[in-house]
Order: structure tokens, then sequence, then C-alpha cells
């Protein structure tokens, strides 16, 4: 009696375990909570029901197994424990009958704006197909201090609003972005996709939209700025996108490849858009260089570093301005800083630089400030308030002193201002 009713114990716990799937930097994570466990296999449609393809991991009381490849569509899997026994995620997404009366875990992986992400449950999913739209309202206000009086003038204000509307329909991936700005208030098209989504491939047609998943290069992405026609391929470690633009009345190509493991990248790209750009990166353990030439010369390289939500740095020198820029950034707790660096090698040794900084508190608000100084002997400063959070439909920024525009260290205005900015989604 005593040896049943310890195995019906083992079997309780093992059974009654806690699990997640969820998306974390374009990598699908399995997590499986089991301390009883010697051995656990993710086995699924992905890896053909492999029960020892893909082994989890075992850190303090958790299994975790990140896969790195994995293209939109349906998913089914389960745990396999010690090698025999199969479980169903406890926390799964969704469920379907598996063909031995029980059931399977199951998912939907689906990109949204270019980003991974897993549906929600058919059940959520009914409930949100009643709202296909979303938006977002962006207003600016910016007056300028007077020097002489000290009082506020030239206020200038600035609105727009952008919509997105995206069918919710099956192998697909459709989206359409409309606005209307304070410059004119007539409504035009800010980008659109349509994509036809399977295992191993995708393609459509594109307008202003970033359409491959794998994009990660400094190098501004073509996709963002012409119309075009794209293929995607995928199979096992490698990508490969085609891409066909039409720039004034001309047929332009991009063409994509790429090797990525959970550690490590080898990316490279090569377009005929302005230029015959090839622009080539490499990427391992957090560690980034990428180079790019221009009509086969060599254009500019950039080299960097980045722990997630913690630190990065990178610097990249420009070949055809001779110019140096390096940025940095940290986080600790509620504080964070950052600084930037700006160096021409041929205008006089002309020089730029900005430190900022600021504090969280209230999990809401955030306050900071920046300064900037040049070779002109130009001196520059600013102090902000931010209100922001999660759960908060409308982002507010309120800011005085100078406009610092980090990416622009060269060009500094003098002038002061009161600055107020909001965003809300919808």
């Amino acid at each position: 009696m005593k040896k049943i009713v310890f195995v019906l114990l083992f079997s309780l716990l093992v059974v009654v375990s806690f699990s997640k799937v969820y998306v974390e930097d374009g990598k699908v994570v399995f997590e499986y909570e089991n301390e009883t466990a010697d051995t656990v296999f993710l086995a699924g449609s992905f890896n053909n029901w492999s029960t020892t393809a893909w082994e989890m991991e075992y850190s303090d009381g958790v299994w975790i197994y990140v896969a790195n490849d994995l293209q939109p569509g349906v998913y089914e899997y389960k745990y396999v424990v010690n090698g025999t026994d199969w479980y169903e995620d406890p926390e799964s997404p969704d469920y379907v009958p598996d063909p031995y009366g029980g059931r399977n875990s199951s998912f939907e992986l689906v990109l949204v704006d270019g980003e991974l992400q897993i549906a929600a449950p058919a059940a959520e999913a009914a409930a949100e197909k009643a709202s296909i739209i979303s938006g977002e309202y962006e207003f600016n206000l910016k007056a300028k201090l007077e020097k002489e009086t000290g009082f506020l003038s030239d206020p200038v204000v600035s609105n727009e609003v952008i919509l997105s509307i995206n069918p919710d329909i099956e192998n697909a991936d459709l989206q359409l972005k409309i606005g209307a700005s304070s410059l004119n208030y007539q409504f035009k098209v800010y980008g659109m996709k349509a994509l036809w989504l399977q295992d191993m491939y995708s393609l459509g047609a594109f307008y202003k939209t970033e359409v491959n998943p794998k994009y990660n290069f400094d190098y501004e992405n073509p996709e963002e700025s012409l119309a075009g026609f794209t293929i995607f391929l995928n199979w096992n470690n490698f990508d490969l996108g085609i891409d066909l633009f039409s720039q004034n009345d001309k047929f332009k190509s991009g063409i994509f490849g790429s090797y990525s493991t959970d550690d490590y990248a080898l990316s490279a790209l090569f377009d005929t858009v302005d230029a015959t750009s090839l622009v080539v990166r490499a990427d391992a353990f957090g560690l980034y260089a990428e180079v790019d030439l221009e009509d086969f010369e060599f254009d500019n390289v950039s080299v960097g570093y980045e722990k997630e939500d913690t630190f990065s740095v990178k610097m990249k020198y420009s070949n055809s301005t001779k110019d140096v820029t390096a940025e940095a950034k940290a986080n600790y707790q509620s504080f964070d800083l950052n600084a930037a660096v700006y160096y021409e090698m041929e205008n006089n040794n002309f020089y730029a630089l900005k430190v900022g900084g600021g504090y969280e508190f209230l999990e809401s608000f955030r306050i900071g400030g920046d300064v900037y100084y040049n070779a002109d002997e130009k001196l520059g400063y600013n102090v902000n308030l931010k209100a922001a959070n999660e759960e908060m439909p409308v982002e507010l920024i309120l800011l005085f002193g100078n406009i610092i525009d980090t990416t622009d260290l060269a060009t500094f205005d003098e002038d002061k201002y009161l600055s107020i900015s909001m965003v809300a989604e919808f």
C-alpha cells in the first residue's frame, strides 16, 4: 500500500509541473518546471516528434530549450521525461487531440510588424477579431525661450495619427498603415504588406514595410522606403531572402542570406538601391561587427557589444565622411546612463560629446537630463520628465533646455525650448 501511495505521489509531482512557451529576441523559448526528472526532451511537429533531437537544459528546477529558427506556422509538441513518459504542457497556449485519445500542446507562431509572436489561443483570438484596427496618436508642442525677455514664443504644434489595419487571415500576414499629420491633414498610405506564409517559405508584396524577419543590420533596410516583391526561404539554420524593388521607375534588387545558431550568426546583404552595396555582419555572444561596401569600395565599419537590458556599446567609422561616432548605454536597477561622442578626422578635428542619465521612480516616472559640449565651445543641457508604463495608454515627455539629437551631434541648436510630447496608443 505504501508503495502504491508513493508511486501515485511521484506521478502527481511529475504531472503537476509548470511550463510556458514564449518568444524572446526572435527565438521561441520553452520552459518546463520539473525538479524530479533526470532528462527532458522537447518533441513536436517541428522536429518530426524526435525523442532525442532537442534536449532541454536544466537550471534551478526549470528545463529550458531555445528554438532559434522556427518560422511562422502552427506547431504541436509534448515533453518527453526520462526517455519514456510523454506530458503535455500544462500552460500551453492551446491544445489539439492526439491520435491516442489524449491531446498535444499547440501554439501558432505569427509575424506582427516583422517580429515573431505567439498568437492568442482560439478563445482569446475570437474576442480580438472584433478589433483588427489599432492606432497611434502623437502630439508635439515646442516653444522657444527668448533670451532677452525670458518668455516663451513661436509655439509650434504638430499632430499625427496612424491607423494600422491587420486582417486576421490564416497563413497570411496582412497590414495596411494609413495616417495624416498637421502638415496637410490628408490621409496617405504609410506602409502595407501582403504575405503568404508557409513553414519553409513566405512570399508577397510590400510598400515601405520591413518584411524580412531576420534583418539585423545597422544598414538602413531598403524595404522600409520602397515598394517591392519578396520571397523568403528558410531551412534549418539557413535563411535566404530575395527582394525586387521599384525605385524611380527602375528595377532594383536585394539579396539576403544568413546562417545562425543560438550563439552566433553570419549575415550578408547585397542590394542595388542608390548604389551597389554589400553589407556583411557577424554576431557572436553579444558582440557584432558590420562592414559596408558601396560600389565595391570600403564605406564604413561598425562594432559593438550588447548585454540585454544591462549594457551596450557601439562604434562606427565612416570612410566617406571621415568621422567616428561612439555610443554607450548602461542600466542598473532604477538608474540609467548614456554617452555619445562624434569626431571628425578631416575638419580641424571637430568633436562633440553628450552625456545623459536618468532615475526611474514610482514605476511610471523617469526624471533625467543631458549635457552637450563641442569643439566650438558650445555648451547645452536639458532636463526631462517621462511618464509611461505598460498599463498606461499614454506616454508623456516634458523637456526644457536644448534639444540634442544623438544621431547628429555635429549639428547643435543653441536655442532653448519647452517641449511637450505625447503618444497615445489605441
